[in-house]
């Protein structure tokens, strides 16, 4: 059986790993897709709303990290839109 705990981990580190790969991408002058990143953030919460609460709060941090690196990607987004 898969640790609920270690599966939100995992899950947090994919959506780390989109958001640094997008970003890079996107300097490099690349077009990026992120339709459906907005469900993956909310299976995220989901996911830690759904850990005992002892548990969840030890990801508070981590997930309390994650806001700065989603809103420096739509940062990028919005100055990349045509228009912008």
């Amino acid at each position: 059986m898969v640790d609920p705990a270690e599966q939100l981990r995992s899950f947090l580190e994919d959506l780390e790993n989109t958001i640094a790969v997008a970003r890079t991408l996107m300097e490099d002058g690349h077009t990026v897709d992120l339709t459906g990143f907005d469900r993956q953030i909310g299976l995220l919460c989901a996911k830690a709303l759904d850990l005992p609460p002892e548990q969840g709060r030890l990801f508070r941090d981590e997930l309390a990290a994650l806001l700065p690196q989603i809103e420096a990607l739509a940062c990028m987004l919005t100055s990349l839109s045509p228009g912008a």
